[in-house]
This record gives structure tokens, C-alpha cells and sequence, in this order.
């Protein structure tokens, strides 16, 4: 997996890492969200992980483990992860959904 590009408190593609908890009022934020492309024609391996077999050109999403996404398809994430995952209709609009969820976590 790449590192992916950290700026501005936003991730750009995938990372395999999490949060750690803050404290209340610390300050430090408890969510990392990340826009990357729509991944589309997902199936599980051997061991249950998803894995998606092709990106979307033009369509995007936002993806954040901190608020219980589990990757996958969309549809087998709850609602509150499907409306934050999208679909957006440019890379500038899930980077500003992205933010925007940073910044109120």
C-alpha cells in the first residue's frame, strides 16, 4: 500500500493506520478522512478483507476508518458511512467533504 500524500490533516490514498483516541478537548483530532477514487467490483479474498478490482475515472469518495468504515461496497457500510463515502463528482469536492469532516472531528 502507498503512503499516500498528508496535507492539511487529509490523507490521499490509503493508508493502513487509525486514530489514536484523543482526550476531550485536547484538541487533536480523532478523525482521518481521505479522498481517493470510487473503487469499484469488489470481492473478498480467502481471508474476508474486500478488495476492489478497478477504479472509477471521473467519480470520487471519502473514506474514514475512524467513523467504523470497514472498506468494501458501499452498500454493506452503514448509512452515516455511505453518505460521508459518496459518491462526489470531482476529486476537488471529496477533498472539500474531507476536510470539512476533519476539521469537525
Amino acid at each position: 500500500m502507498s503512503g499516500g500524500d498528508f496535507a492539511f490533516g487529509i490523507r490521499y490514498g490509503a493508508l493502513d493506520a487509525t486514530a489514536a483516541v484523543a482526550g476531550e478537548g485536547s484538541g487533536e483530532h480523532r478523525h482521518f478522512p481521505y479522498a481517493r477514487r470510487l473503487l469499484l467490483d469488489w470481492h473478498q479474498d480467502q481471508d474476508g478483507k474486500w478488495i476492489s478490482a478497478h477504479e472509477d475515472e471521473r467519480r470520487w469518495e471519502v473514506f474514514c476508518r475512524e467513523c467504523g468504515d470497514t472498506d468494501g461496497p458501499a452498500e454493506k457500510q452503514t448509512e452515516a458511512v455511505q453518505r460521508l463515502r459518496g459518491p462526489y463528482p470531482s476529486e476537488h469536492k471529496a477533498k472539500h467533504v474531507a476536510t470539512k469532516h476533519f476539521d469537525e472531528h
